[in-house]
């Protein structure tokens, strides 16, 4: 069997088997059409610790990717080869013969400052009651990622049975197929997601997503991206923001209000604790910069 036909018959496992995100099918596709172009007669069986470090080196040298990019096209290859032995098309593994390590540089999640934070809010909470449906439906969107700290696909999933505004919860349907609880503890977003279902029932859509757009259809993360955009311009922020730098804002104010870590940990969903360790780092930086600034006045 062909490296590619390989790769073609391990997405449509994770298509079919796997619980996995649009983005997540897209970039694993994306990778294994590099490593396919590399090795586009070259059978699953052939393939050994020195074609891996051919293929990694060639990426260096030749295709000048940055290292991310190396070390996520290299953890796709590897669930791939995984994969092949699980399913008996293959006896061994070469990554298990493989020692080459990928150093990235640290670089700390960007997340935004307390001022930027309460602005973003501000600017969602001005004309909350617009007649426009899909108005308020982003400020709903981008109100729950600022208060709850999920990732953009977790918040396009969530379903209306998951919403409960008695507990102020939400589940959430995570990596992995991982659930967990978050909670908004925020009076007004309660009272905005009491407005915003109102107004959803109106739809009468068959969708079971919570945060539908006008026409019934559910909102995107692709569409998430472009509101938040607009709405850090319209409140005067110059940074470009992300969801994901919501997701980083909350880590860093839950640590910084003396949250324990733990609790942040399963707040995020994230798997190892390692993970949310990093925000510790975050919180000591904005200390240090805090500092100075009294330092120099």
């Amino acid at each position: 069997m062909l490296f590619s036909q390989a790769a073609g018959r391990f997405l449509e496992h994770c298509r079919s088997a796997l619980t996995l995100s649009l983005h997540t099918l897209r970039a694993y596709d994306g990778d294994l059409q590099k490593a396919a172009n590399f090795w586009p007669k070259k059978h699953l069986r052939q393939i050994d610790k020195e074609d891996l470090r051919r293929y990694i080196r060639h990426q260096r040298e030749v295709d000048a990717a940055k290292e991310s990019s190396i070390k996520r096209r290299i953890a796709t290859l590897k669930l791939l080869f995984r994969w092949a032995v699980q399913e008996s098309c293959l006896d061994s593994n070469p990554f298990d013969k493989l020692n080459e390590r990928i150093r990235l540089p640290r670089r700390l999640p960007r997340a935004l400052d307390r001022d930027d934070a309460q602005q973003l809010k501000k600017q969602l909470l001005r004309h909350y009651k617009s007649d426009d449906h899909d108005t308020v439906c982003r400020k709903t969107a981008i109100h729950l990622l600022l208060e709850t700290g999920v990732r953009v696909s977790e918040l396009t999933s969530i379903r209306v049975e998951d919403l409960s505004l008695s507990d102020c919860s939400i589940k959430i349907h995570g990596k992995g197929n991982r659930q967990r609880m978050v909670y908004f503890l925020s009076p007004e977003l309660g009272r905005n997601l009491r407005s915003y279902l109102e107004r959803r029932q109106q739809l009468q859509s068959p969708a079971e997503h919570l945060l539908l757009l006008r026409h019934g259809y559910p909102l995107t993360p692709p569409k998430v991206r472009t509101w938040l955009r607009e709405a850090a311009q319209n409140a005067g922020i110059s940074r470009r923001v992300t969801p994901h730098m919501l997701r980083h804002t909350c880590a860093t104010h839950w640590l910084a209000a003396g949250l324990d870590i733990r609790f942040v940990q399963k707040l995020l969903g994230h798997h190892s604790i390692a993970t949310t360790e990093i925000y510790t780092h975050v919180s000591d930086q904005g200390l240090k910069e805090a500092l100075r600034r009294v330092g120099d006045n």
